[in-house]
């Protein structure tokens, strides 16, 4: 047996078992053990599964994002890189023992993953994608919105969203948007999102927008709110000059990756 199809073999038993031995992936493959090893540390490099000693186990959080990007389309990854930064710099204003709200979309998404290994994080999201994320997670606490499930955003939709957050108070709360723009402000294509927007900021202490640099100079179906509202921006370096002017002479705060490793 060649060794694409030997490996291909260990991942769909890992898939069917979630966990695999030396001795067992041995037999049923009629090959040394340390054959198998050496598949593992290879399988391990690609990031497809764990070793422990004796044998392996899945990568959850490695699959889980594959079965995602199937989900949400290749469109909605086609940014994938810039969303990962995004999400890495919002994962570091983020405290342990605070709540938190990440709304829908693929950008909140990758907040969850930058969040997934963190200890002591509560997180209320209606995002299926941000669920999905963090609820392996044995050190962090989801709570996600009942509804109806939008099938298309992967999002649930609360039939009474003011009596399901009322009396909940949320210490910073986290956003994106479909498009950009100076005069238009921030652009959604989905209405829905719009009532949870206004409901979220009113319960909350601070309001991000997580924008990839893709959003900018992008205008879509209908307004959230002006670039003046009490907010603050986390983006990809070096967005447009004429964005971080706009926001500085607004006093809107703007975190980048570069601004997060600079002495404060």
């Amino acid at each position: 047996m060649l060794k694409i199809e030997r490996q291909q073999k260990i991942r769909e038993h890992l898939l069917a078992h979630n966990r695999v031995t030396v001795e067992g992936i041995s037999r049923m493959l009629k090959v040394t053990p340390a054959t198998v090893r050496t598949d593992f540390r290879e399988l391990e490099a690609e990031g497809y599964l764990v070793r422990f000693h004796g044998g392996a186990s899945l990568n959850v959080f490695e699959y889980q994002e594959d079965v995602i990007h199937k989900a949400v389309g290749m469109n909605a990854i086609e940014h994938d890189a810039g969303k990962t930064e995004v999400g890495v710099v919002a994962s570091q204003l983020i405290q342990e023992k605070e709540w938190i709200f990440l709304g829908p979309g693929t950008t909140t998404y990758y907040i969850a993953k930058a969040l997934a290994h963190r200890t002591s994080i509560h997180v209320l999201t209606n995002s299926l994608l941000v669920a999905n994320a963090l609820g392996g997670s044995p050190s962090c606490e989801v709570r996600l919105l009942g509804g109806n499930i939008h099938a298309e955003g992967l999002y649930t939709q609360p039939a009474n969203l003011h009596a399901e957050l009322k009396g909940v108070y949320l210490s910073k709360a986290f956003f994106s948007v479909d498009g950009v723009d100076i005069s238009s402000g921030y652009t959604l294509s989905d209405m829905n999102v719009l009532d949870l927007f206004k409901t979220i900021y009113a319960n909350c202490g601070r309001m991000f927008m997580a924008i990839d640099r893709s959003k900018f100079n992008r205008r879509a179906f209908m307004k959230l709110d002006s670039l003046e509202m009490q907010h603050s921006v986390i983006t990809n370096d070096d967005p447009p000059e004429n964005f971080l002017a706009y926001y500085q002479a607004h006093g809107v705060k703007v975190y980048t990756k570069s601004s997060m490793e600079k002495p404060q």
